[in-house]
């Protein structure tokens, strides 16, 4: 009660004789008395007893001497003036501080304690920037294999992120507190990081004492980054710390800065070295290391540099064998990167990824990357790999496999698919169909129209067989195609006999802007069974087309019905020169006699296009006892077009005459 009084009275002295007093009990008085000295001490918070605290730093308790560093801010303005005093026990003791409490921004005073002659002070200077180093890289690299490895449910991740977090290798961290916190220790380590760099760089540059090691060592530890100021040493010849930093980037290098060695290598200067340096890293924790910043190798000059590598470690089989034995199988994965990135043959990297791939196992993940791997190798490369995923049991790695099959187009590979297809599961076929299935749909489009109509007829059967989708990917060039294609699409449907099957779009065409592909879509359309014949033909023969309407008239020839008659007669006095010459000959072929008489008004009407149609009808039904007409037309016609083409069928009909075949048969 009474010291409780006392501590008291002395918290409100304005007298400096009680930090005189204070610090004298944290001399003299046991572990507790000296925790209750030291929170007196803070809270006074006067510069008198904050440096005696400092004197006698490395004397404290253990656990005293942690809660200074853990109020270490409280310290922050005493911690200059002392690390730079006369006496060496509190420029130690700040140095510690400093340190231990990670405050980067009073990294100056580490600077000038370096370069003093007392070796004693600048061997705690040199160890103090490197731990501060080793602190920040630590942090940085334990959170960002966190987020690379998303290591939210491993205990091991968990602990290492806890260390980095919290300084405590004990600490595990549960995930919701990792979410909280990684934030908040990144924005810690950045705050104090560029404090840091700076101070590094230049000790490093005017450091020629026996703690340069040391230095170099905290360079390294901090160029884990690309914007790192202590690589910037390697850009700049002036640095006294350059010569020495390229010196150690030329030898393999030590766990804790395999960043620097990557990113070292990026460099002109250090690449060519890079190749005999990785050919000799043999060390396990090395290559767990550069196992983890795989992503270095998307960059094309470094791959060239791991080409020339002839003895790395996991090259020969006996060796890639022994380190896969102790590897896990998300390891192996990353092993197998390197291998694709190694410059190897192909038969020599197919039989590397599939030891790879024997060692992972049934693990998904593991193969899914040696897949990734594979399929990530130059398009005329290899497809062993491909292949045995396509036969293997897991059905996400077949369905990969088929689809990068498809994008490679090996030799054979149509083959080789549909050998698949015969004992892989329902979901590996549909990918396998669509697969094939688009390439042989567009290999018979692309021919079609230079096929003999026999010939695709029959190719076009084949290719619905083995196409389970073929029919719609034809229904999709129905309904979304060009005019060409449309009417390419419309052909392939006829030549088919696949009209049922495309009646709703069928139908649709019927409206289509083009006429083309309008009077296509109903010449196949009035042939499906269960279609009102009529109705069509009555919409289609009121078309403001006229081609349009004689194709339908055509339609209504070869229905022979008794019914078109009244619809053909009145079509016969068309203004449309096709759609009367149509009905015209739709009449002769019904046997209506009205048809000479509409055929002989025809050839006398005046306008050329009807003449012309009358003559190409004249040819068709064979009503010969017209060509006088015929030869009025090639004598005295006022057209040139008329006159030939009478003259022409005339010729036609005196060489059959000749031939004795009598009159040519109608065509």
């Amino acid at each position: 009660m009474k010291l409780q009084k006392l501590l008291g009275l002395l918290l409100t002295s304005p007298n400096e004789a009680a930090d005189d007093v204070l610090v004298e009990a944290l001399r003299i008085g046991n572990e507790h008395e000296q925790m209750q000295a030291l929170e007196a001490l803070i809270r006074r918070g006067h510069a008198r007893g904050l440096t005696g605290v400092l004197k006698q730093f490395a004397a404290l308790a253990p656990n005293v001497q942690r809660r200074v560093v853990a109020n270490a801010r409280a310290f922050y303005f005493v911690l200059g003036d002392a690390g730079r005093g006369q006496g060496k026990p509190p420029r130690l003791a700040a140095m510690n501080v400093i340190a231990a409490a990670r405050l980067g921004k009073l990294s100056y005073v580490l600077l000038e304690n370096l370069r003093d002659s007392d070796e004693e002070l600048s061997a705690a200077a040199s160890s103090a920037l490197l731990d501060m180093a080793r602190w920040v890289n630590t942090r940085c690299r334990a959170m960002h294999r966190y987020a690379a490895d998303g290591s939210a449910g491993d205990a091991t991740g968990l602990t290492l992120l806890g260390t980095a977090v919290t300084g405590n290798d004990s600490t595990v961290m549960s995930a919701p507190t990792i979410a909280g916190d990684l934030a908040t220790a990144f924005a810690e380590v950045m705050a104090e990081r560029p404090e840091i760099e700076s101070a590094v760089a230049r000790a490093l540059d005017w450091a020629r004492t026996k703690h340069a090691g040391d230095l170099l060592r905290a360079a390294l530890l901090l160029c884990d980054h690309p914007q790192s100021k202590t690589l910037a040493i390697l850009k700049s010849p002036r640095h006294g710390g350059q010569a020495s930093m390229v010196r150690k980037l030329q030898q393999p290098p030590a766990a804790d800065h395999v960043e620097a060695f990557l990113l070292g290598a990026s460099h002109g200067h250090l690449r060519t070295n890079f190749a005999t340096a990785f050919a000799h890293i043999t060390d396990r924790a090395v290559l767990d290391a550069l196992l983890h910043h795989t992503h270095w190798l998307s960059d094309q000059q470094l791959r060239n540099c791991m080409t020339g590598v002839t003895r790395g470690v996991w090259w020969e089989e006996a060796t890639l064998a022994t380190d896969l034995e102790s590897r896990t199988p998300v390891d192996a994965g990353r092993i197998a990167a390197w291998l694709v990135a190694s410059g190897l043959t192909d038969p020599h990297l197919d039989a590397r990824l599939q030891q790879v791939l024997a060692h992972v196992g049934a693990d998904p993940a593991a193969k899914l990357a040696v897949l990734r791997q594979a399929a990530r190798r130059p398009r005329d490369a290899s497809c062993e790999m491909l292949k045995t995923m396509l036969g293997g049991e897991d059905e996400t790695l077949a369905r990969i496999a088929a689809r990068e099959i498809t994008r490679r187009r090996p030799p054979e590979f149509e083959n080789l698919l549909l050998r698949a297809m015969t004992r892989a599961t329902g979901s590996v076929r549909r990918v396998i169909g669509r697969s094939i299935g688009q390439v042989g749909f567009e290999h018979f489009w692309d021919r079609f129209e230079r096929m003999e109509k026999s010939a695709r007829r029959h190719a076009g059967r084949a290719m619905l067989k083995l196409l389970p989708d073929a029919t719609l990917r034809l229904g999709r060039m129905l309904t979304g195609g060009t005019t060409d294609a449309r009417v390419r699409a419309l052909t392939m449907v006829q030549d088919l006999e696949m009209a049922g099957e495309f009646r709703q779009q069928l139908a649709q065409l019927t409206n289509h802007v083009s006429p083309r592909v309008r009077s296509k879509a109903v010449s196949l359309l009035v042939d499906v069974p269960g279609e009102a014949t009529n109705v069509i033909l009555e919409k289609v023969l009121a078309d403001p087309d006229g081609r349009v309407r004689a194709n339908a008239i055509e339609v209504l020839e070869s229905k022979r019905g008794a019914e078109f008659v009244p619809m053909l007669t009145e079509r016969a006095r068309s203004p449309h020169g096709r759609e009367r010459a149509n009905a015209i000959k739709a009449l002769h072929r019904l046997k209506i006699g009205s048809a000479a008489e509409q055929l002989a008004a025809m050839l006398h009407d005046a306008r050329d296009e009807h003449r012309i149609s009358a003559l190409w009808t004249l040819r068709h039904v064979g009503m010969w006892h017209l060509l006088h007409d015929v030869g009025r037309l090639a004598q005295t016609d006022n057209s040139l077009k008329v006159r030939r083409y009478a003259a022409a069928l005339l010729k036609t009909v005196v060489e059959s005459m000749q031939k004795g075949g009598g009159m040519p048969r109608a065509a």
